[in-house]
């Protein structure tokens, strides 16, 4: 399994429109999987991922998207 700070390093290498266009990628796998429960865990690797994409994201993006995110 890759670590996170290999996660970290390739996922900040991207711009901040591909960066939130893997979250929203990631938002949509959740919706998607969560309809089965044999996807539980996908699911929940999914959204420890997406809640580092998140914090990792939102330090470069305006007050409002911040904000947003933050909600999320």
């Amino acid at each position: 399994m890759e670590s996170i700070d290999n996660i970290k390093e390739r996922y900040l290498k991207d711009d901040l429109s591909t960066r939130l266009g893997g979250l929203a990628a990631n938002l949509s796998r959740i919706k998607s999987f969560s309809r089965h429960e044999a996807n539980q865990n996908a699911v929940e690797s999914l959204l420890d991922e997406s809640r580092f994409f998140i914090e990792w994201t939102a330090r470069d993006t305006e007050i409002e998207t911040t904000a947003e995110l933050v909600e999320l």
